[in-house]
């Protein structure tokens, strides 16, 4: 009899964890290249000027995964003060690719690098990049629904050809990744357009862009504003997704609160998603 009734309630466990697997969650997705505090970026004030505002407009987006580029050592320790309901992931002494997703939501399987270079399992810089350059990913369950997926966050150069060598590198790592049919999110400022030749092989191997799968609706559509910088460049930060049951909601580029003082060199990209 004992053994009936420990079967049976097995049984229920595993028919309440697969009901709460097929209901949709829906998840906020920020990537926002926060600007390097080293050195003079006018107009943007420095860093000590900024970083309360920067560290407010990242909690006010109340964002469930984030990706930032490009903070430094000082910046990063700040920012995980500041943001205490998330968990940090970047590389110790080179945080150029920080992750972060919030506690309460996911729990961490598991986490993990590579280093965009020849030698991808070690710290270097390769394919004529002047910096490191790296992606950083977490594998996560949310916790109310039990589904699982990765998230990776990353920070391209910004020279060609280099960053189609970067971009072949990523789609080979990614193999075993997709081997497992979890869910993906890839977000960065990978430093190109769409008309760049690296980006066509962003989106391939099953890779889409959030941004050209928005409906142009308003509200709750698409962004049109689609430049991504202050200056010069367009729309070169992406929140790309991969696998079956990934619905974009909206994407938008956040405005900062007074334009004579932006918080960075980029604006801050948000992608809503529904997986179901």
């Amino acid at each position: 009899m004992q053994r009936i009734v420990l079967l049976a309630m097995a049984a229920l466990a595993w028919q309440a964890a697969a009901i709460r697997a097929a209901e949709p969650i829906d998840l906020t997705v920020l990537t926002f290249n926060i600007l390097v505090e080293i050195g003079d970026h006018p107009p943007a004030p420095r860093w000590k000027e900024r970083r309360e505002a920067s560290a407010k407009l990242i909690l006010d987006t109340k964002a469930d995964l984030i990706g930032l580029q490009e903070p430094t050592p000082a910046q990063a320790a700040y920012l995980v003060k500041a943001l205490p309901g998330y968990e940090a992931l970047f590389h110790k002494g080179y945080p150029d690719a920080m992750l972060l997703y919030q506690r309460d939501t996911f729990e961490e399987l598991g986490r993990g690098e590579w280093w965009l270079s020849p030698t991808p399992d070690r710290v270097s810089i390769g394919f004529g990049n002047a910096l490191p350059r790296l992606v950083v990913w977490a594998k996560l369950r949310h916790k109310a629904s039990g589904r699982e997926l990765y998230f990776f966050n990353t920070h391209f150069d910004n020279s060609m050809p280099s960053q189609v060598r970067m971009a072949e590198l990523c789609q080979q790592k990614f193999a075993p990744f997709v081997a497992e049919g979890l869910p993906m999110l890839f977000v960065g400022d990978f430093n190109t357009e769409q008309e760049r030749g690296d980006y066509p092989k962003l989106t391939s191997g099953g890779w889409k862009d959030s941004y050209t799968v928005c409906e142009k609706a308003s509200p709750g559509g698409r962004d049109d504003n689609v430049r991504t910088m202050l200056e010069g460049a367009g729309r070169i930060d992406h929140i790309f997704y991969h696998g079956d049951g990934w619905k974009p909601l909206k994407w938008r580029r956040l405005e900062y609160p007074d334009p004579n003082k932006p918080l960075s060199d980029h604006y801050p990209v948000l992608a809503e998603f529904r997986l179901e």
